[in-house]
């Protein structure tokens, strides 16, 4: 129930119409999020054309192999055997870079109607958000490369590492979205800031009511570990969209 609440939470549409306020850095980080998943079509559109000539030969392979009767005739079924199975693999692979492609391309097309609905949004300024925890920046924004599996990562947020049981606050004036188990990031808070959210995880437990109003500054739990996790996520399309936190947070820590 609370997973749905959450999903409920990073859907909410938007509701305001103010002056645009400090835009044109987070609409440079949409555009340069725009030119990625432009370029990743192009990547994954070349695979899927190269899986389609893979199958096309080998379905003239396969027509072959059924019209094939000057071998043996178990040697013919075990060749056919092992067609089929490429066929059915080849078909699978090309099935999931085509759902690739799908969610791609709607993805490019939510980061261009965000990028069009930013003007009617007044979003923070350079260092306008209290610093959340007292700690250093562990893992930044962006594309990361997994120490253990090398794989290519992309983070919405930002990874502070702190001292054990560290002090989280507020990191503006807002209202609970959400309070309580998030996936991944063992317990967390959703602020409603009006125009954008910030998502603040890896806490011990929390006990915030949904709709309590909160100012900057306030105490919001504390660290469950030696990370804590902190995400900005404009009010522009389904569910938002993170941008990176970084510059919009105090570069010195909170006296807290």
């Amino acid at each position: 129930m609370r997973c749905a609440s959450l999903l409920l939470v990073l859907a909410t549409s938007l509701a305001h119409a103010e002056p645009i306020a400090h835009a044109e850095p987070i609409a440079d980080q949409l555009q340069e999020q725009a030119a990625v998943v432009d370029k990743t079509i192009i990547t994954v559109d070349d695979k899927l054309k190269g899986a389609d000539e893979v199958r096309l030969r080998r379905v003239r392979a396969a027509y072959r192999l059924l019209h094939d009767t000057s071998t043996n005739p178990v040697t013919v079924a075990r060749r056919r055997a092992a067609a089929r199975w490429l066929l059915e693999r080849d078909r699978q692979e090309r099935e999931l870079l085509a759902d690739e492609t799908a969610k791609l391309r709607v993805a490019g097309t939510t980061l261009r109607a965000a990028i069009s609905q930013l003007p009617t949004l007044t979003l923070p300024a350079a260092e306008s958000l209290a610093r959340p925890v007292k700690g250093t920046i562990a893992r930044k924004f962006g594309t990361i490369i997994h120490d253990a599996s090398k794989a290519r990562l992309a983070r919405r947020g930002l990874d502070f590492e702190v001292e054990d049981q560290a002090v989280v606050i507020v990191p503006a004036d807002g209202v609970v979205r959400y309070a309580g188990p998030i996936r991944g990031l063992d317990s967390g808070v959703i602020i409603d800031h009006v125009d954008y959210l910030t998502i603040t995880a890896k806490l011990g437990d929390v006990a915030l009511p949904v709709g309590t109003k909160l100012v900057r500054g306030d105490r919001l739990g504390h660290a469950a570990r030696h990370r804590v996790y902190f995400e900005v996520r404009v009010k522009a399309g389904p569910g938002g969209l993170p941008i990176d936190p970084a510059p919009l947070i105090e570069t010195r820590p909170h006296a807290k």
